[in-house]
């Protein structure tokens, strides 16, 4: 079956179904081949574990019909008797004329003694023409705040290779809503680009992942629909599939425009949310530490920063150099001990000298913020091993709350055990749990805390895999973990309230689409997409309006980039966050000196200090001042092209490299709606570029050559869409086109 239309060209398979092709009549989108890959797979399983995977080549008998009407093509497809089975699959394709997308659902109905656990819908196979093969496309994945697959292997040479999602969760993957933050995928190159999205309001828990099939690359998208039983069930929403030109950008923006018109958008904008306290306007710069140890893992002695007031000196005098307040996040402060969550109070040396710390930062003018682990069980700890909680576990009978395999057996955790600590992961859905998070958080707020990143390791808010069948929820992944964890962060935010506390609760990497509302300033963790390609803000892309983030500690950083050879790598990451409209932060070893992210070792030879203290103060002037509207209430648009900026290299440890153009920058439109794009110089050189675009053609544009001086703003007028400038070593530089 072939529909075309002026945008694209679809064929279907009029034997079993499956997408043989895709194109928009310059490009091929689907793997030469994909006849043979059935449309749908479905895992069945029952109660006690078992699992029968069936796809659409299964069906018993398969039927094929279209309907037009007015607007569109609808094409009719239906599956029977899958697996000799009473299941049958109905599947809807709506192909408007005047569009370049089209709209797939799917429909189940069975008599079984099994239940549905997931489905994949629709199988995408695209070809492997990325730049690494000597083509020239590039894949867009969501996950942790958004990068650009270059290479498909690098992934599979690393500790982050693929392996489906399931139970128990590894965490570092494309699971939504969690480390992946958006439900949208996208493969392009200059001849044109494939979306594939799930416009999906409910926030159903999906995989969105990709990996190498043959000699191509699959775009997998899988919904666990929560263990669906006899009868019949409807995934709801549209999965999209369509074509379009353009980059990344223009990708995220068919995503954005759904997403402003979905229910999840129906929370404030940053410049209307009462939620946010007065401090957040202020861009502090995040001062990361231990109080115990070195770094992550390891010697678990208390250094030089305990007590806690021993930071004091050193705050105030980044302070002074930042020309900013500070908010010192500590780790490894917990009197348990560190990453052995879920309990963490009292702190360790006890309230009082913990008390005397953070009111000497506040008379300062100055913030203090803590880190903690989730809603994770630690039995034993390997940093500290003398805390052990085997006991109560087993006094309380508390493995009964914890996530469960479809078999019914608990497993460790692979998030932080085995180097950290041995445990589980919690399930949100008991009340347990949900009054442990609550009666710590309460203490925390209490002793005067501004921020609390108190789910680190629930990587965007998420809950982890659980298939229970005493946890009240059903038996097998699906919306109940997020509706759980939504319940959970509505009881703290009403617990800020009754305190009456200027407090903030964060996760680690961003906050996914459904927490967004309630974790507004996160531990970003974009660098962990070093180990798979190249970084972009897709995620403040689409969602800075609403939600402003940090740095993040960069953990990991520095097993994937060589510091040697890559000696201005900080310098890079800095103005990467900087453009992204997220706040600055730095991660401290000894003496107070900056280290390159929170796993290097104190004695690797340190990042130049100046260079990095000049640059941040820099450009916090920048966010404090004359591109605050912008960079903190801002949304991001597509960047008009900067020109004659030279190549930089990011060297990776495995032998591979990145390239950079000299010059960071990103385009913002103001809630008022005013139109500037914000240019980064990170090299110690003056640089002199071109900023282009047609849209500013013969437009006047107002230059702004500091922060904060009036004096420095000139007004010039595009020459045949160009205006031509220079920047200092470590500064910006802003255009607003008026």
């Amino acid at each position: 079956m072939i529909i075309n239309n002026m945008h694209y060209k679809l064929i279907i398979n009029d034997k079993n179904g499956s997408l043989e092709s895709f194109n928009n009549g310059y490009k091929e989108f689907i793997l030469d081949g994909a006849e043979r890959r059935p449309v749908f797979s479905i895992r069945l399983r029952d109660l006690k574990g078992k699992f029968i995977d069936l796809n659409a080549h299964d069906a018993d008998s398969f039927l094929l019909d279209q309907e037009k009407d007015k607007t569109s093509i609808k094409i009719k497809m239906f599956y029977r008797s899958i697996g000799h089975l009473s299941l049958n699959v109905h599947i809807g394709i709506t192909c408007p004329y005047d569009e370049s997308f089209t709209y797939w659902n799917l429909s189940v109905n069975h008599d079984t003694e099994y239940y549905i656990e997931y489905i994949d819908f629709p199988d995408v196979v695209v070809p492997n023409d990325l730049i690494a093969t000597g083509g020239s496309a590039r894949i867009l994945w969501p996950a942790m705040e958004g990068v650009l697959i270059e290479d498909a292997d690098l992934r599979e040479e690393s500790w982050l290779k693929y392996t489906p999602i399931g139970y128990p969760s590894k965490g570092w993957e494309g699971y939504y809503p969690g480390p992946c933050p958006c439900q949208f995928m996208a493969y392009y190159d200059k001849n044109g680009g494939l979306y594939l999205g799930a416009h999906d309001e409910e926030c159903n828990v999906k995989s969105v992942e990709f990996y190498k099939y043959g000699k191509g690359i699959r775009l997998e998208f899988r919904l666990f629909p929560g263990a669906i039983y006899k009868g019949n069930y409807n995934i709801g929403y549209n999965m999209v599939l369509g074509v379009f030109s353009g980059d990344w950008h223009d990708a995220a923006d068919i995503y954005r425009n759904w997403l402003e018109k979905s229910k999840i958008r129906r929370i404030p904008k940053l410049y209307e949310n009462n939620m946010l306290p007065g401090w957040m306007k202020e861009s502090p710069i995040v001062v990361i530490y231990p109080v115990r140890g070195k770094k992550d893992t390891g010697d678990m002695t208390p250094n030089e920063y305990f007590p806690y007031i021993n930071i004091l000196p050193y705050i105030e005098k980044l302070s002074e150099y930042f020309d900013s307040k500070i908010l010192a996040l500590i780790m490894h402060w917990e009197g348990t001990a560190p990453w052995a969550p879920p309990y963490v109070w009292p702190p360790f040396g006890g309230e009082e000298c913990f008390a005397q710390f953070v009111n000497k930062l506040h008379e300062k003018g100055n913030l203090s913020g803590v880190y903690c682990s989730g809603i994770a069980w630690t039995d034993e700890s390997v940093l500290v091993p003398e805390y052990k909680r085997r006991r109560q576990l087993e006094e309380q009978n508390l493995l009964e709350i914890m996530c469960a395999s479809p078999e019914g057996d608990v497993h460790n955790s692979l998030i932080c055990n085995g180097p950290i600590r041995w445990g589980y992961d919690m399930c949100p859905s008991n009340r347990f749990v949900v009054d442990v998070v609550i009666d710590e958080v309460t203490k925390i707020i209490k002793s005067g805390c501004d921020y609390i990143q108190y789910f680190d390791q629930n990587l965007g808010g998420a809950s982890y895999f659980c298939y229970s069948k005493n946890h009240g929820h059903p038996p097998a992944p699906g919306r109940w973990q997020k509706d759980a964890m939504v319940e959970l962060f509505q009881r703290l935010h009403k617990l800020i309230k009754e305190l009456g506390k200027e407090v903030v609760i964060g996760c680690e990497s961003a906050a996914a689409e459904p927490y967004i509302q309630y974790l507004l300033f996160n531990d970003l963790r974009y660098s962990i997409n070093f180990f798979y390609g190249r970084p972009v803000p897709m995620y403040a892309y689409i969602n800075h309006e609403y939600i402003n983030n940090f740095m993040g500690n960069q953990n990991q950083a520095c097993k994937i980039i060589d510091l040697e050879k890559s000696p201005d790598n900080l310098l890079f990451r800095i103005a990467y966050s900087f453009i992204a409209g997220d706040m600055l932060s730095v991660v401290l070893r000894d003496k107070g000196k900056i280290n390159w992210d929170w796993g290097t070792d104190w004695d690797v030879a340190e990042p130049d200090q100046n260079s990095i203290i000049t640059f941040i103060r820099n450009l916090n002037a920048w966010r404090k001042n004359a591109a605050m509207p912008f960079l903190y209430f801002g949304r991001m648009e597509k960047p008009y092209e900067i020109k004659d900026t030279y190549d930089m290299k990011l060297i990776l440890y495995n032998g591979k490299e990145h390239t950079y153009p000299s010059l960071l920058t990103s385009r913002w439109i103001s809630p008022g709606g005013r139109n500037a794009q914000i240019v980064v110089n990170y090299t110690r050189n003056e640089q002199e570029f071109t900023i282009t675009s047609k849209y500013i053609d013969g437009k006047k544009i107002k230059i702004y050559n500091s922060p904060d001086r009036q004096e420095d703003i000139n007004i010039a007028k595009a020459d045949r869409s160009e205006i031509k400038h220079k920047i200092g070593p470590l500064n910006a530089t802003m255009f607003e086109i008026i």
